[in-house]
């Protein structure tokens, strides 16, 4: 966890997340695309997220998995009480934890949580800057949301591209 002033109130941290949210995915969507993303896949064993962008090019990053929403049941479960997440995806959901711990914070140390979807945003926005993370991505397959965060992207070229190197990004927040 970087960045986070431990003097820091809790609303504060919130506000933060979520502006750190939105600023981070506006990056990541004008530097490379990544909600024009055609596909994306996640390898639990080498903590990593991929994408497939539309004009040939594939994106990945190291990646954590903080949690999933069940819209249907309303729930959210982190991904430190996922029994289907390996660890190595999971570190940080459990940093999270820890810092819930500490600080007394029910819902970063309670799991499975019933949430609205604004109660889901500010929960996401809290673990996200608790998590000192610089990138999220949540894709949505039916009516299950997974919240995966990831750090630097490195973006291959589109095979068959001559002379063309892979290049590398990383959102540098507060």
């Amino acid at each position: 966890m970087t960045g986070l002033d431990p003097a820091l109130d809790l609303g504060t941290v919130l506000l933060q997340g979520h502006d750190m949210i939105g600023e981070s995915i506006a990056v990541h969507d004008r530097r490379w695309g990544m909600s024009q993303a055609t596909a994306w896949r996640l390898d639990q064993q080498a903590a990593r997220v991929e994408w497939d962008l539309p004009d040939g090019r594939t994106a990945w990053a190291p990646a954590q998995v903080l949690g999933s929403f069940n819209a249907d049941a309303g729930t959210f479960v982190w991904a430190w009480d996922n029994p289907t997440l390996l660890e190595e995806v999971s570190e940080t959901a459990w940093r999270i934890r820890d810092y819930g711990v500490a600080h007394e914070v029910f819902a970063l140390t309670t799991s499975p949580l019933r949430l609205d979807l604004d109660q889901l945003r500010d929960l996401v926005a809290l673990a996200f800057r608790v998590g000192g993370c610089t990138g999220l991505f949540h894709p949505t397959r039916e009516r299950l949301t997974t919240y995966v965060v990831f750090g630097r992207v490195t973006i291959e070229p589109a095979d068959g591209a001559d002379g063309a190197e892979a290049e590398q990004f990383e959102v540098q927040l507060p």
